[in-house]
């Protein structure tokens, strides 16, 4: 693995793709068009059954490299595979119908230059239709000084990390479909701070089949959610009395992520988590 120091360091986007076919040459063609030149791309193709393979064959390169699944492992295996893949430190999660900003990787690169510590950096992401031409929301804020995670801050995309860091975590856990990333963000805050680019440097496609607008995704996602927020809570040590308290606050989250509707549920479970935030703030630690 690169040593963490070095001054000319370049960063690594995995691409997850499984029948992405309509939107992988617009994320490829995102990653090509970055300001900077001081990237690699990695592509793990997950058994597709479209015409994924035929479409990403095209952009293949020095930077670019695809690596085809012989079966489907699913996301959470496929994401695995390509943090083993990459040949840099430095890694960013790109989905494959998704796209980033021209000047990402210049922006994050810079993040990390700053101080040889970091291992995690992350920013704000822009929410878009089906085509990308529309913007539709923005996403993303720093976690306060003494902040968590777990309660403060929206950490979303982009997110990239050193993988010497990643190293130091219990790493991706199989079992936490539709919540990897918020069991990834706990798991790397609790060995680095994360740091917080306040640029929209991530275009998130909003397709129909996104874990959003499907109850059954949906309601896996919440459930596991609370599960990676138990074991942050174990892993950090937390008192039984603040891990109470904890619970209460993953419990009404998980409340209102759940059943978004009536609309009276969803409020009233944001007001039990904000009571419960309160309560928990000052008992975190890393």
């Amino acid at each position: 693995m690169p040593d963490a120091g070095a001054v000319d360091e370049r960063i690594t986007y995995l691409i997850a793709n499984h029948n992405r076919g309509p939107f992988v040459a617009a994320c490829l063609e995102s990653v090509r068009r970055q300001t900077s030149d001081r990237w690699l791309a990695v592509v793990v193709d997950d058994a597709s059954t479209d015409e994924s393979v035929r479409i990403i064959a095209p952009f293949l390169d020095q930077r670019f490299r695809l690596v085809v699944n012989p079966r489907n492992v699913g996301y959470i295996g496929t994401l695995k595979r390509l943090i083993a893949e990459a040949s840099t430190d430095i890694v960013a999660i790109l989905d494959a119908d998704d796209a980033i900003a021209p000047d990402a990787t210049e922006q994050l690169l810079a993040a990390y230059a700053k101080d040889a510590s970091t291992g995690f950096v992350y920013s704000r992401y822009a929410v878009y239709d089906a085509t990308l031409a529309h913007q539709r929301a923005v996403y993303g804020s720093a976690i306060p000084e003494r902040g968590t995670a777990i309660l403060d801050g929206v950490v979303g995309a982009i997110r990239s990390f050193r993988r010497s860091a990643y190293a130091r975590t219990p790493g991706l856990d199989d079992t936490m479909l539709y919540a990897e990333d918020r069991d990834l963000i706990y798991k790397l805050e609790e060995v680095t701070r994360p740091v917080f680019v306040a640029a929209n440097l991530y275009q998130y496609r909003d397709l129909p089949d996104s874990q959003s607008h499907d109850p059954r995704k949906r309601a896996i996602g919440a459930r596991n959610t609370w599960r990676a927020r138990r074991g942050a809570m174990r892993r950090r040590r937390i008192s039984v009395l603040m891990r109470a308290a904890f619970e209460l606050y993953a419990f009404a989250d998980f409340l209102a992520y759940r059943w978004p509707r009536p609309a009276v549920l969803n409020v009233t479970a944001r007001q039990l988590a904000a009571a419960a935030r309160v309560l928990c703030r000052p008992h975190w630690r890393r």
